[in-house]
């Protein structure tokens, strides 16, 4: 990395990373999901079962990996160190389109909490232009640098853990079985279908797993750090999940959830009333926002490391003087100010559940070239002998599996545009390509 000396200054340690990670995920789900799950039913418990399953492997991969080839640019990295320069431009890009429609879904969330407070938001036009201007207020505090991120996002984990927590452990008093068990499947479709359905909306939730492994090159001492925030962040994450999302269904009636655009104060309204209501409002709107902070690392740093090989513009690599790509930033808030607009829609849930699909997509192709690179990298290295690598190569299968099965899940209109995206990047890597030749520049790997 550019800067070295400066840089240092603004890395992150163990415990803001695991809340960074932690916070990534939650803040990316934990807020909408009991929502858009109450849609399928309470079928959905064995989508958590596959996704926690299938996302266990794909940490335990991810960690494993950066411990033998720590990489700035993490999981993006990977695909290029083991497929070539093809798959890493593939791999940058579907990627840093996850993280900042990613961030989308973020901002379409917390507007609804706002909502709660000031209905006048599920007008498209005031909520979007609501998240817009909360967008770049964040991308301004973005530009001080990673640990100024991370501490920021500290104090907004914690606002997010007492809510979550709150109404994980406490709800139980209230759970209300016959609540619960009021739809089993409320999707119209085979029981199969819901669960699959299920498993691709809970992988949403998990969304940014791989967080401390792609923020690789803004962490004190990676090879130790990286492995250990990755699995903390995913167990912290696993526990508030399961906990609140089962209680909010036994706690709001079915028909009330599916429409709710701010389930866990809704939730904290049943409990203890309008007051309560108010307070978890408020700190998930800060839990929520404060996620905003982690995701821009996220779809900054995968970016700076494809321009660092060549496969991006060299625009995304340049940094400013607290090692922050910012250019990139701004390109990357342009586009998601965009995406804000032609996704407003009066039905908050509803616009929340159609950014995140589009997310989970974007996001599989990268998380399957990268725990495939796994076995392909203890290979060249020669660390394909004893039961270690039969394990890992398990688990790699666990992945891929999970990852098909949500992909499938995530809808025809998904699948269809997420393939055109593909599609997209073979021209444009032909430009990539024929514009380095031209300057007699080559397009290189990572360094060792």
């Amino acid at each position: 990395m550019g800067k070295v000396s400066a840089g240092n200054a603004h890395k992150m340690g163990l415990a803001a990373l695991t809340l960074v990670t932690a916070s990534n995920m939650m803040g990316s789900g934990v807020f909408m999901l009991p929502t858009n799950l109450a849609g399928v039913g309470y079928i959905s418990l064995w989508g958590w079962l596959f996704t926690i399953i299938g996302v266990i492997a794909l940490a335990l991969v991810f960690a494993k990996t950066s411990l033998i080839t720590p990489r700035a640019g993490g999981i993006v990295a990977y695909a290029s160190d083991a497929f070539g320069p093809f798959i890493g431009f593939q791999t940058t890009v579907c990627y840093w389109i996850s993280a900042w429609i990613g961030n989308v879904a973020l901002l379409v969330a917390g507007v609804g909490y706002l909502s709660y407070f000031f209905p006048q938001l599920h007008n498209p036009v005031y909520g979007c232009i609501t998240a817009i201007v909360i967008l770049w207020a964040f991308i301004l505090l973005g530009s001080f640098g990673a640990k100024t991120a991370g501490r920021a996002q500290s104090f907004t984990a914690s606002c997010m853990l007492v809510v979550v927590l709150g109404v994980g452990v406490v709800g139980w008093f209230w759970f209300d079985p016959h609540l619960f068990t009021e739809v089993y499947n409320g999707t119209g479709r085979s029981d199969g279908a819901a669960i699959v359905s299920a498993a691709s909306i809970a992988l949403w939730g998990f969304l940014g797993v791989e967080s401390a492994v792609v923020s690789t090159g803004q962490v004190e001492q990676p090879e130790r750090t990286v492995p250990r925030a990755t699995v903390y962040g995913l167990l912290i994450a696993s526990v508030c999940y399961v906990g609140s999302c089962t209680v909010i269904m036994g706690l709001v009636p079915h028909g009330e959830l599916v429409n709710s655009a701010a389930p866990f104060a809704d939730a904290a309204r049943y409990m203890f009333g309008d007051l309560a209501g108010n307070i978890a409002s408020a700190l998930s709107i800060i839990a929520c926002f404060g996620s905003i902070s982690g995701w821009l690392i996220l779809q900054a740093e995968g970016p700076r490391a494809g321009a660092k090989q060549g496969l991006f513009p060299h625009i995304f690599a340049k940094t400013n003087r607290n090692d922050v790509p910012m250019k990139g930033l701004i390109i990357s808030g342009v586009l998601m100010s965009l995406v804000l607009m032609l996704t407003a829609s009066p039905n908050l849930a509803k616009q929340f559940e159609v950014v995140i699909l589009m997310s989970v997509f974007a996001s599989l192709l990268p998380y399957m070239y990268a725990i495939i690179a796994l076995p392909i990298i203890m290979v060249s290295r020669r660390l394909n002998r004893g039961r270690s690598f039969m394990f890992y190569c398990v688990l790699t299968l666990i992945g891929m599996i999970y990852c098909i099965f949500a992909l499938l899940g995530s809808g025809t209109d998904s699948i269809f545009w997420g393939t055109v995206m593909m599609m997209v990047t073979i021209p444009l890597f032909s430009f990539v390509a024929a514009g380095r030749n031209k300057k007699g520049e080559e397009i290189l790997y990572l360094e060792k």
